[in-house]
């Protein structure tokens, strides 16, 4: 027998922009999965700086992140290296387990904290 998840079980995906001194902020809070991916990704693609400058994309609050939540992000991260600029990213103890798991440690940035993300 299956159980069904009920709505206030399912997490919704929360983004906020915010500046740093060095380029927008994402904050992403949530699930990031199939479902929600497209709406990261859409955010990552409008927060996407100019040339020289960095986007750190905040995942501190997000409770459980897909392969097509990795898909995003490594994707954000090859164009921002043709567009002249950076991606770096904040992990939680989940994510960053994500991340190992992968072996993306040695392609992305990858910080502990939007501090040490902002002032790399």
């Amino acid at each position: 027998m299956m159980s069904r998840m009920s709505s206030a079980e399912f997490q919704s995906l929360s983004i906020e922009v915010g500046q740093g001194p060095s380029g927008p902020v994402l904050s992403v809070r949530g699930e990031v999965d199939t479902v929600t991916a497209p709406e990261l990704q859409a955010g990552v693609e409008q927060a996407m700086p100019g040339s020289g400058r960095v986007l750190v994309v905040d995942l501190s609050g997000v409770t459980f992140l897909s392969s097509a939540g990795l898909s995003v992000l490594v994707q954000a991260h090859q164009r921002a290296g043709e567009a002249g600029c950076e991606v770096r990213i904040v992990t939680n103890a989940s994510t960053a387990r994500v991340f190992q798991l992968t072996g993306l440690t040695e392609t992305l940035r990858l910080f502990d904290s939007a501090d040490a993300a902002r002032e790399a």
